[in-house]
């Protein structure tokens, strides 16, 4: 083949891959993915122009006019290739960052509050141009604000407009204010810029949310406390990350990283001691119960039923060995269609680690709850048993064991119950489920909303930073207190991500990595062996 038959075949290649790339840019396949194949096909494009202008010949045939115009009309074209190339990279802007750490790469918390906004905000950044932490803070937001119209970024040197910063209460470098419609926040010594997304969603919150919490059964919830010990573990971004490195040190069984995360996006927090009311408060947004020992009171039990039948809205995140029988169970769960045993659930097909107890959910059906999440665990999780909900009432299965699933008893020894495993019943077992609607017997439009979980352990600080377990938690508080005007982002676990994989992923990685990956390297060297003999 020759030369030139070569290069038409190359051309082509770069006409039909920058056709193709374009025509999947407007396929609807997410911001991120249409702008980047449409980043390589004006790519393509250039370089095909590129092929085809080193073919033209240097000077046109025909008389001198037709010549000149020849050229002329050639010049204007690429002239409009090249403008019109540059604005269409311009107007579907693509970041790619090369480096190793992603130094480069906006904050996640970040990029997706700017993504979901839907009014206008406002980000004064008042840095100190000495500080390379501050510089690298603009630049990260002036990258993750770039083609938002709704984001109006400054970044203003402090030393350089200190009436300016006066005006606004800016009493120390590096400060972010934000302000949405008449509200601000100004947050003080910013040099991370997820800090800045989570001030964010506190400044565009309309109105403040209240997560009350029931104590008083041995629940999991204590105040936040004044002062939290931090350590740090040395990470691949050294020191000139703030806060790379920094875990909180934290009782397991307790929620601090849950009361964090609700502090961080705007909610507030308090006690609700059910034995000694008489009514759940009407700033209350949510009344969550997670993790009670202990069986309740007839009148708790009514004061808790009362409110749901009244349009309440109540999470509940119950273990094996909670006490929920009697006037809880009948009050709460049984006229919803629910009920459930003091069961553990055992998965020996999707489990976190090695430990069947500890149910590794990584489908969901459509829910707003469900929107954003990977994987899931469900640790030492009891099984939720779904009836047929009442007329008026939609309920949801939001997580649920796989189907090789069954039961065992949660004082029972697992080397004695596993053993007749094969005798057992399995079936897959619901683990969350989200109900809605009007309560049987209550009046009309008093709507209600209630999620219930088998597990407590989902929202402690043990199993919080697990996959998307924080951003579960998160997610069922925010459904109940719809809180769906605000953009929702993962919440900060302070600690060092870990890659968690299901014991099939496990299994599949091994196969792989240790299996197949060694063999086919002896294979194809007794292959070449076999060649060249």
């Amino acid at each position: 083949m020759s030369g030139y038959a070569r290069s038409n075949i190359s051309l082509l290649v770069l006409v039909a891959g920058a056709v193709v790339c374009g025509a999947l840019g407007f396929a609807g396949l997410g911001e991120t993915i249409s702008n980047s194949l449409l980043f390589a096909a004006c790519a393509l494009a250039l370089v095909a122009l590129f092929m085809l202008a080193i073919r033209l010949p240097l000077r046109g045939g025909g008389s001198r006019w037709s010549a000149w115009f020849a050229n002329a009309s050639i010049v204007v074209a690429a002239i409009a290739a090249v403008v019109g190339a540059n604005v269409a990279l311009y107007r579907h802007d693509v970041h790619f960052d090369v480096s190793r750490e992603g130094r480069n790469t906006p904050p996640q918390q970040l990029t997706d509050v700017i993504a979901q906004l839907r009014t206008p905000l406002a980000l004064t950044y008042f840095y100190n141009a000495s500080d390379a932490n501050a510089i690298a803070v603009r630049d990260l937001v002036q990258s993750a604000a770039r083609n938002h119209p709704l984001l109006a970024f400054r970044a203003i040197d402090l030393d350089k407009e200190p009436g300016l910063a006066r005006d606004l209460g800016v009493r120390a470098y590096n400060t972010a204010v934000l302000q949405a419609e008449d509200r601000r926040v100004l947050v003080e010594n910013v040099i991370d810029p997820a800090r800045i997304g989570y001030a964010a969603l506190r400044v565009l919150r309309k109105r403040v949310e209240t997560v009350c919490f029931v104590t008083g059964h041995d629940e999991a919830y204590r105040p936040l406390p004044s002062h939290f010990h931090f350590s740090h573990v040395e990470t691949l971004k050294g020191h000139e990350t703030p806060g790379a490195g920094d875990v909180l040190e934290t009782a397991p069984e307790a929620l601090d990283r849950l009361l964090l995360a609700l502090n961080q996006i705007g909610f507030e927090m308090r006690e609700l001691v059910t034995a000694t009311a008489t009514s759940i408060p009407s700033d209350c947004s949510v009344v969550a119960d997670i993790g009670p020992r202990t069986a309740f009171a007839a009148e708790e039990a009514t004061l808790l039923g009362d409110y749901v039948k009244g349009g309440g809205r109540l999470l509940l995140l119950i273990d094996p060995l909670s006490q929920i029988e009697g006037d809880f169970e009948r009050l709460l769960l049984k006229p919803v269609g629910l009920s459930s045993e003091a069961l553990i659930v055992i998965d020996p097909l999707n489990h976190f680690r090695t430990d069947a107890d500890k149910v590794a959910v990584p489908y969901y059906p459509p829910h707003p709850i469900t929107r954003r999440l990977a994987l899931t665990v469900f640790p030492q999780a009891r099984p939720i048993a779904v009836a047929q909900p009442p007329s008026g009432v939609s309920l949801i299965v939001l997580a649920a064991s796989s189907q090789d699933s069954y039961l065992r008893s949660p004082k029972s020894a697992p080397a004695a119950t596993d053993g007749d495993a094969a005798n057992t019943r399995r079936s897959a077992q619901p683990l969350a489920v989200a109900l809605e609607g009007n309560w049987p017997g209550a009046a009309p439009g008093k709507r209600f909303r209630l999620v219930v979980a088998g597990t407590s352990k989902v929202a402690s600080n043990e199993y919080f930073p697990y996959v998307s377990n924080g951003e579960l938690s998160l997610a069922m508080l925010r459904w109940l207190a719809e809180d769906d005007a605000t953009p929702g982002v993962a919440p900060q676990t302070f600690k060092l991500p870990e890659i968690v994989l299901t014991s099939s992923q496990m299994r599949d990685t091994f196969i792989v990595l240790e299996v197949l990956l060694p063999l086919s390297t002896a294979l194809f060297g007794v292959a070449m062996w076999w060649r060249r003999r």
